[in-house]
């Protein structure tokens, strides 16, 4: 077994997890040049899923035919298992970094435009995978579910956090 100071100098994965604003791992740069960083990723991560979702993989037909294909529609979409998988994960991406955008510029100056900025980016991409997708293709249910899933993930870690931090009062006998 270890001494008691190599305990002090480890990090608790949970406890990393449940407290969004200390690293996972020690490290140099800390701050506002690992805000910075994160801000970078998370934003590169919302471009690309955005962009993704609106052109899939494999693109759109750019006419009808006499298979049932129609123009707009996502090619990808005729094999219904996988496309749907793709969405469901590149919705939750998309969330989750624009979750991640909004909790680090929370109380910044201009936070009230970022807010607006990413709330008609959901709408404009809920829109653009409206139109790609045959009716029949998706369950739209799914990725309403699949939209919300890193936030309320994040309510459920603090709930059992803060359960967890409440001190317990002693039995009465």
């Amino acid at each position: 077994m270890g001494s008691s100071t190599d305990n002090k100098t480890q990090i608790n994965p949970l406890k990393a997890i449940i407290s969004p604003t200390i690293p996972p791992c020690k490290t140099k740069t800390t701050g506002d040049d690992f805000r910075n960083v994160l801000l970078v990723g998370a934003a590169l991560i919302a471009t690309v899923t955005f962009q993704a979702g609106i052109t899939p993989p494999g693109g759109v037909w750019q006419s009808d035919d006499n298979q049932g294909h129609r123009a707009g529609h996502a090619v990808y979409s005729d094999q219904k298992v996988p496309f749907q998988i793709f969405l469901i994960f590149n919705t939750i991406a998309l969330t989750s970094s624009i979750f991640l955008l909004l909790c680090l510029t929370f109380g910044y100056p201009y936070f009230l435009e970022v807010l607006i900025a990413t709330v008609s980016m959901m709408g404009t991409y809920s829109s653009g995978i409206y139109c790609i997708t045959p009716y029949e293709s998706v369950s739209f249910r799914l990725i309403f579910v699949a939209a919300p899933a890193p936030v309320v993930i994040r309510f459920v870690i603090w709930v059992v956090a803060s359960a967890v931090r409440r001190p317990t009062l002693p039995i009465q006998k």
